[in-house]
Order: structure tokens, then C-alpha cells, then sequence
């Protein structure tokens, strides 16, 4: 077996995408001699590198512009029209490379009881994957997602999001009890935990409370269960569980290229930098400052004094904005990357204790997500501190309010502010899951309303006509922003 390392993967790029098909498939792939086996942990790197590697442009081009984490010339989301380019960026990317992958990872290792831990983690990513997929776009390819690699089919049918994510339920569940009975293999491959499977195990039960929480309006019983089972398979605990991608040069955080091209017009939004200026947030100065001109033209920081900082408002009568991502810490190719923060699974157990669906203190969790986000700016590029007066400062002024509805407000303005950057996507699902924090849509927008669902890649139309089409007919039958257009846990 080769030892093969992240630059040699190519090879995947071109193999039948899982969405996608080409007629020149087998002639493609028919080198005698091309690799046919590579090693799982070669497999399980490529996926974990690429998912924070890839083209964001769907992340911040709609997913920022929706939450009204900020606003660019470029982005046609923030008055709600349809791309292709951006809104095809998600589904592209994380179907190939990363769930190439993964699949042809499961499949070499689903029969080797001596890398059942490295198989586990490899079927808890796609799980990761797959629930910002749905979320995303709502019914899609998943049961029939990655056969044009073992059986040819490459027009996979489009699975309901109710079918997906019980299925999501079935793979986790099989994975942490495979992790549990494996707890002393490593895992191959693995770039956050140096190959504990029990890491693995807590990231599991992790997403589990994820997708567990995401049905509170369309199934309350089974949000709550859910809650209750990955507790007790026991979650994460403190910023040391979460899975960090570390990078470099060679792989540089996806945030680097959209940050380094358009820095000059990615403005914090008015929204955020409102929010934060009212609650004296010590994280605005991290998150934003003031340029004397344009990072690509080699500006540089003029003022990190939030007081100054204008966000874009959508009034155009309003002052023009001043305040720009921080390219110093956001904009770097070794940033580090917060796939799944302990903070935001903090927020949803105090979410969870205040529905009534698990036991605890909602304040002490609330207070735990808090510490823990600010503490994990740190780690980030000039290593930004915030001091412990600061966060006993802010906990201070910003207490659990008593009554339950202002509590989940709270709660999930809290998951907006420590989702900025790293996780636009998971926010846009948490904020019409929850409706929290409120956002008011742009009125110059065609809308006038915040879409509810991505659309479907011109590709699918393309290749994968048949399907895509009758995937339509749940959303109106048309793939537009419609007010039809809503998936299935987000019940109106």
C-alpha cells in the first residue's frame, strides 16, 4: 500500500462525483497503472483538510449576508438574488473532494475490525457534511450519493431532509457504540485529536445534540430525546474537544482567499457591530478595524477603536461604514479553523435545559459557552487575548434574563456572535431554527424577506435533470428564493 499524502489525492477529484456523472468515466479511470488502494488515513486527512480548504464563497457571499454578519459589492445575497457560482459553492466543494473521500474510505474500511475507530470517525464526518448540506439546500442526494464510484449510477435520486436526518440519527448512534468498543484504536489519519477515538466519541455526541436540537419545531419529542441521548454519551466538555484544523501555506483556511480578495469591500455588517458596541463585546476589536486602504494595495490597521468602528447599514442615508473584517486574524492562510466549537454545543445545552429537555443550569452552561469562546480566540493568528476581568465584565452585565423566551433569545444571540467567521452556515440553520437573534430583511431587497433555503446548482439541472426537477416540486416548483422554499425542520 502507498503512502500517499495530500497532494497525490488528486486522483479523487476525478473519480464519478456523487452528484455528478461523465460518459468518460470508466476511460477515465481505466490506468493500469493508477493507485487502486489508498490508505485510510491518507483518505481521512483529505477529507478533514479539504473541508475548511475549499471555496467559501457560499459561507460568506449568502450565509454572512443572511445573518448580517457583513456585506461586500460582491455578494448577491445581501439583496437576496440568485447566483449560481456562490450558491453552488457549498454543494460542489463538500460533495467532491470531501465526501469522495469519505466514501471511498467507508467502503475500504467498513470490513476491517482493525480500523473500525478510523471507519466510526469517517462516517461521523460525513455526518457533519451532510447535515450542512440538508440544511442548506433542504432534500438532496444522499441514500444513492457516492455509487458512481462501486455501481455506476450517476444520477442519484434526491432524498427528503425527514429521511436524511433520521438516518443522520442511525450513523451516529453506530459510530459512537463503534468508538465505545474501540476507544484504544487510533484513528487514522485524524487532524484534531492525534487519533483518540474517544475525542472522536464526544465529537459524535456532539452532533448528535446538533441534529437533535434542529427539530425543536417540527418534533419537540424527538428534539428532546435526542438532547437526552447525547448528553449522557457525553459531549463535549471544554475548548480542548473541538475539532481544530490547523493550517498552513500548502493548505491555507478557505477564509484567506475570500478575505485577501475582497477585504477591501467585506465590511462588518451595522447589525453585528450594533449588537456588540451596545454590549461593550471585547471580541469587536478582534473581530473588526479600521483600514487606511485596501489589504491588497497594503493597508494596514489605522484604529482597533471600536467606538469609531460604522457598520454597513442597509439605509443608504446612514453614515458609510468604516469597520472591516480583521484580514490580520481572519485573513491569514495559517488561521486555524473552528469547525464544531465547544461554545455553541455549550449554548445548546442551556438551550436545552431551558426547554426542559435535559437537566442543568442553563446559567452556568450560557456562562461556560461564553468563557470558552472568548478563551478560544487565542489561538488564532497574533493570538488575541481576552482577559479574565473582561469576560467576568461582560458575563456581569449580560446575564440569563428570567423569563424562558428571553432566555433562548439570549442564548442564540450568544451562538450568532461566537459563530461569526468559522461557521456562517450553521448560523444561518440556528437562526431559522430558533428565529434568534431577530434580523430585520433588507427592504431594498426584491423579497423584502430573508430566504429560508438555498437554491439548487445550475449543474444539477445539467446532469441530473429528472431528479432535481422532482425535488422541486416540495419548494414551489421553482428554484428561486420562494416563499415556498423553506426545508423541512424549519416549520412555519
Amino acid at each position: 500500500m502507498k503512502n500517499i499524502t495530500y497532494k497525490f489525492l488528486s486522483f479523487l477529484l476525478v473519480t464519478a462525483l456523487a452528484t455528478g456523472c461523465t460518459k468518460n468515466f470508466e476511460k477515465i479511470n481505466s490506468n493500469p497503472d493508477a493507485t487502486t488502494t489508498v490508505s485510510s488515513g491518507a483518505l481521512l486527512s483529505d477529507a478533514l483538510v479539504r473541508t475548511s480548504t475549499v471555496d467559501m464563497e457560499s459561507r460568506f457571499n449568502y450565509c454572512h449576508a443572511f445573518v448580517q454578519y457583513g456585506y461586500s459589492s460582491f455578494w448577491s445575497g445581501t439583496t437576496y438574488v440568485v447566483s449560481d457560482g456562490p450558491a453552488s459553492s457549498l454543494w460542489n466543494n463538500f460533495y467532491t473532494p470531501v465526501l469522495t473521500s469519505l466514501d471511498y474510505l467507508i467502503n475500504q474500511t467498513k470490513d476491517d475490525a482493525t480500523q473500525a475507530s478510523t471507519y466510526a470517525a469517517a462516517r461521523i464526518w460525513r455526518v457533519f457534511i451532510f447535515q450542512k448540506l440538508t440544511d442548506f439546500y433542504g432534500d438532496i442526494p444522499y441514500s444513492q450519493s457516492g455509487l458512481a464510484l462501486t455501481d455506476k449510477l450517476y444520477t442519484p435520486v434526491y432524498d427528503k431532509q425527514q429521511q436524511i436526518y433520521a438516518s443522520l440519527v442511525t450513523e451516529l448512534r453506530a459510530s459512537i457504540a463503534l468508538l465505545a468498543a474501540n476507544s484504544s484504536q487510533t484513528v487514522q489519519g485524524d487532524q484534531f485529536y492525534s487519533g483518540s477515538a474517544s475525542q472522536w466519541k464526544k465529537l459524535g455526541a456532539s452532533l448528535l445534540l446538533k441534529v437533535g436540537m434542529r427539530l425543536i419545531k417540527i418534533d419537540p419529542t424527538q428534539a428532546s430525546s435526542l438532547a437526552k441521548e447525547a448528553v449522557a454519551d457525553g459531549v463535549m466538555t471544554s475548548n480542548t474537544d473541538m475539532p481544530v484544523l490547523n493550517h498552513s501555506a500548502t493548505f491555507a483556511n478557505g477564509i484567506y482567499t475570500v478575505v485577501q480578495d475582497g477585504v477591501e469591500h467585506f465590511f462588518l455588517h451595522k447589525t453585528l457591530v450594533s449588537e456588540m458596541q451596545t454590549a461593550n463585546d471585547p471580541r469587536l476589536a478582534i473581530y473588526g478595524a479600521i483600514y487606511d486602504k485596501p489589504v491588497s494595495a497594503g493597508g494596514v490597521i489605522i484604529s482597533d477603536t471600536t467606538t469609531k468602528f460604522i457598520g454597513y447599514s442597509f439605509n443608504s442615508s446612514d453614515p458609510q461604514p468604516t469597520v472591516r473584517i480583521n484580514a490580520t486574524i481572519f485573513g491569514q492562510q495559517n488561521t486555524p479553523f473552528f469547525d464544531y466549537q465547544y461554545a455553541e454545543v455549550a449554548y445548546l445545552e442551556a438551550e436545552a435545559v431551558v426547554r426542559g429537555y435535559i437537566t442543568g443550569n442553563a446559567d452556568t452552561l450560557y456562562a461556560h459557552g461564553i468563557t470558552a469562546h472568548m478563551q478560544s480566540l487565542a489561538l488564532l493568528p497574533t493570538k488575541p487575548i481576552i482577559s479574565s476581568a473582561q469576560i467576568t465584565a461582560y458575563l456581569a452585565q449580560h446575564p440569563l434574563p428570567a423569563a424562558t423566551e428571553d432566555k433562548i433569545n439570549r442564548i442564540n444571540t450568544e451562538y450568532w456572535l461566537a459563530a461569526f467567521a468559522f461557521d456562517g452556515e450553521d448560523e444561518y440553520a440556528n437562526w431559522r431554527r430558533t428565529g434568534y437573534p431577530v434580523l430585520a430583511a433588507n427592504p431594498g431587497s426584491v423579497s423584502k424577506t430573508i430566504p429560508r433555503k438555498m437554491v439548487y446548482p445550475q449543474s444539477e439541472f445539467n446532469l441530473n435533470n429528472a431528479n432535481v426537477n422532482a425535488a422541486l416540486a416540495a419548494y414551489g416548483n421553482q428554484n428561486t428564493f420562494n416563499s415556498s422554499a423553506i426545508v423541512w425542520w424549519d416549520k412555519q
